[in-house]
């Protein structure tokens, strides 16, 4: 079973964006619609791009054991790409602010189709994402486990969304300052845990593709 898939699915919840667009929302009249479809957007797209990766990996047989070289070959890439993620993660400078304030303002001053578009446009896939949908499409599961492994993937990489909009809409008023102590968490700390995790989780990829590629 494709275990390692959880925490890479844990690593790519860490955004403190979502949480940015879901506080600017819960202040706008009729936030409940917007945050749903704000929610619908994000999990649409990561579905989407989850069902397309495992199933083309399915489809080609990484799991079989005659695909042994590129199963552990495929690991060996990622491996080396979420090292790479973590090195520019921690040298690059902090993301532009304009960008953000793009996404942000567009969800908050348009209406539901704006808030659909915001929640693809946030959802597109991360390293740590993608890494997921690797160990889920190359562990040679059924077509039903499989479907299983994406939808358990999918949501734990919008946990840190969907479990901020179900206690917006059942209490507001008692959600709105722990989640902006959350939110401001994140932006402090969630960068440099990201650099960290992903730094082990590559390591950890990379020496388990070279043990079977040896």
């Amino acid at each position: 079973m494709p275990v390692q898939a959880i925490p890479l699915a844990l690593i790519a919840s860490l955004s403190p964006l979502g949480l940015t667009v879901l506080l600017l929302l819960a202040q706008t009249d009729r936030y409940r619609g917007r945050v749903l479809v704000f929610l619908a957007g994000a999990a649409l797209c990561t579905l989407a791009i989850g069902f397309a990766i495992v199933f083309a990996l399915h489809g080609i047989g990484l799991g079989l054991r005659t695909h042994r070289t590129p199963r552990y070959g495929l690991r060996l890439a990622v491996g080396l790409i979420l090292i790479g993620a973590a090195v520019l993660l921690a040298r690059r400078p902090a993301r532009s602010r304009s960008s953000q304030s793009r996404l942000t303002r567009a969800a908050r001053d348009g209406g539901l189709i704006a808030a659909f578009i915001v929640g693809v446009a946030m959802a597109l896939p991360s390293p740590s994402y993608l890494s997921a949908l690797q160990e889920v499409g190359s562990s040679g599961l059924s077509t039903v486990a499989a479907t299983g492994w994406v939808l358990l993937v999918v949501a734990l990489t919008l946990v840190t969304i969907e479990i901020p909009v179900v206690v917006l809409l059942l209490a507001p008023d008692w959600s709105l300052p722990r989640l902006t102590a959350l939110h401001g968490w994140l932006g402090r700390h969630g960068r440099v845990l990201l650099v960290l995790v992903l730094a082990v989780l590559g390591v950890w990829q990379a020496i388990e593709g070279l043990a079977g590629l040896i």
